[in-house]
């Protein structure tokens, strides 16, 4: 019982989320019985849940250096037009699948320049000319979406080739869905960051204390660059599977994925303050709104309209816990020389 309570005690967040699960499972289970426990019901969560899991992956990083990103799906939105617009142009009926495959990638890799270039201006707004993070993203998510606006005039860009929707319909092994494998290369790259290199050590410094971590000889600008620009490919590629799964690019597909991608992050204990930050939490938390997602699409009465309310009012509450689990931890001092917590 005193090992339980220790745990509990030094892993704050982990406990509420492992209670939540546990919470959420049964409620449903109780609601819905074996309606909620159907095989096909879970291997569609394995499609679903990678495209904002990618995008909370991305957001995760700018969180622990104590910064924002609220640009993300936008700019990855416009970078997929622009991949779906070559891809269209250029596939031609018969084409062998090598060739249509090159111009797959060659999309890819416009989609994925783009969020370069647009992660770059996000660090030069907030690093160089001192814009509020919030704000240089905010007005960023405005540019990308009216760009994409103007050049789609609000309509979905259709002609993504047959070879590139099959990615995002595709299970290996009769369960395994392709988007997830995507997803878990990068959980892989971002464990790999976070624990075991310095990369990970000097971001979560950088968010305990930046001024400290500047005095210390961390080169902060450069790591904030790697930071956004981490945040915008991830969330690219999450837009990009969502691309594959829908079979279309559009200026507001996945606009709610942000506050899905904050309320993941919260709930896992990452928060924007920074120096925060645990992947296994995170993967607790990602595994927990899929399943409330799922749940709630099981009651045909349920509005689809009602699901940002859901998400927003599950946002403050989770605000508020947060608040409440940051009062009641000690106190630590600023001046840090290690990471404040393991990425896992």
């Amino acid at each position: 019982m005193t090992k339980i309570k220790n745990f509990v005690r030094n892993n704050q967040y982990t406990s509420i989320l492992v209670g939540l699960l546990i919470a959420v499972l049964a409620l449903f289970s109780a609601l819905k019985g074996s309606a909620f426990w159907r095989i096909d019901l879970w291997k569609g969560m394995t499609m679903q849940f990678p495209e904002y899991a990618c995008i909370a992956l991305g957001l995760m990083f700018v969180f622990i250096s104590g910064h924002h990103d609220m640009s993300q799906v936008l700019l990855g939105n416009f970078g997929a037009i622009l991949a779906v617009q070559y891809m269209a142009a250029n596939v031609t009926e018969g084409m062998a699948n090598g060739q249509v495959a090159g111009i797959i990638f060659i999309g890819i890799g416009i989609a994925l320049a783009i969020a370069v270039v647009g992660g770059l201006i996000n660090f030069l707004l907030v690093s160089y000319l001192n814009v509020p993070p919030v704000m240089a993203t905010i007005a960023m998510q405005m540019v990308w979406k009216g760009l994409s606006t103007a050049l789609t005039k609000g309509y979905a860009v259709k002609g993504v080739p047959a070879l590139y929707t099959t990615v995002g319909h595709t299970y290996i092994g009769g369960f395994l869905a392709v988007p997830v494998v995507i997803f878990l290369v990068l959980l892989v790259i971002a464990i790999f960051l976070l624990k075991f290199t310095t990369f990970g050590e000097k971001l979560y410094m950088i968010g305990t204390n930046k001024k400290a971590a500047k005095f210390s000889g961390i080169n902060v600008h450069g790591m904030l660059a790697a930071t956004y620009l981490l945040s915008a490919i991830f969330a690219t590629i999450g837009v990009l599977i969502m691309v594959s799964t829908m079979g279309s690019a559009k200026a507001d597909y996945g606009i709610s994925y942000t506050t899905r991608a904050i309320l993941i992050l919260v709930l896992a204990g990452c928060i924007p303050d920074g120096g925060q930050g645990k992947i296994s939490n995170i993967l607790l938390s990602i595994v927990t709104v899929q399943i409330i997602a799922t749940g709630i699409n099981l009651f045909a009465n349920l509005n689809t309209y009602y699901s940002s309310l859901i998400w927003g009012g599950m946002l403050i509450v989770v605000l508020i816990m947060s608040t409440q689990v940051g009062n009641r931890a000690p106190k630590k001092a600023k001046k840090v020389k290690k990471a404040p917590q393991n990425a896992a």
